[in-house]
């Protein structure tokens, strides 16, 4: 816990990542980073749904609620090609799951209504938010290619993930909108806040890249921490009643946590 609060850090994963054979992180590499920085909670997804199967992504996030729930929050990955995925994400009940990842980009689809209603009408009848990584600007996969279903769905809060320059507009004209901070160099958060405000963005990582998890990584990244995080932050002169909204305060409201 820092002085501004319990960290939430929206973005985070565990199983095996894309990239490179043999990466992948659990629940207690996860785990260990909250204890030595002080993270409140973590919201966080398997990408083994991308690089396995949706069968095993749902496996690792039941497991992880069933030991971890209370600190390890559940958002569970969809990947709209398995024609199973309906049925595998019925079946995951649990208190600690609270929404919805989506990773066009890893998963091959382009944004638009038909790939992914029936993700949003998922979404809508839960009550969960949706948070999906957006590609760089003016790709079948970009922030633009998600106005039809955000006005399809004014009421499903959508996370654009990264603050790309195409999704700060659609954050400002619609209430359902929001931005993240993940991989986001602090300049960009100062622009992102200057255009929507603080209760418009969250806090995410991409955890536990980079993050130091007690052992040797397949991949390495260059080190990061969230004391760095939100020391560029503040390097910005983003004032700390902001970063208590960017930091937990939004994420709290949003998917409702305790």
């Amino acid at each position: 816990m820092t002085a501004l609060g319990p960290i939430i850090d929206i973005h985070t994963h565990i199983g095996r990542l894309p990239g490179v054979v043999g990466e992948s992180f659990t629940a207690e590499d996860l785990l260990t980073i909250q204890n030595r920085e002080g993270v409140g909670q973590m919201l966080v997804s398997s990408a083994s749904t991308n690089t396995v199967s949706q069968v095993c992504g749902i496996a690792e996030l039941r497991a992880m609620m069933e030991q971890y729930g209370e600190k390890l929050k559940g958002m569970v990955w969809i990947n709209p090609h398995d024609p199973d995925w309906p049925k595998l994400v019925d079946k995951l009940t649990s208190p600690h799951l609270v929404g919805i990842k989506i990773h066009p980009v890893l998963d091959h689809y382009a944004v638009n209504c038909r790939a992914l209603d029936a993700v949003f009408a998922l979404a809508h009848e839960r009550h969960w938010p949706i948070l999906t990584h957006t590609d760089v600007d003016g790709t079948p996969m970009s922030a633009l290619m998600y106005e039809d279903l955000i006005k399809a769905y004014p009421d499903v809060a959508l996370i654009l993930a990264h603050l790309r320059p195409e999704a700060i507009p659609l954050a400002r004209r619609y209430e359902n909108v929001y931005l993240d901070t993940t991989y986001v160099e602090p300049w960009m958060v100062e622009v992102g806040l200057a255009a929507v405000g603080p209760e418009k963005i969250l806090f995410g990582s991409d955890a536990a890249e980079g993050f130091d998890v007690g052992h040797a990584v397949t991949r390495e990244r260059p080190r990061r921490s969230y004391a760095m995080l939100i020391s560029g932050m503040r390097q910005r002169g983003i004032s700390d009643s902001s970063l208590e909204k960017i930091l937990w305060g939004n994420a709290r409201a949003l998917f409702k946590l305790q």
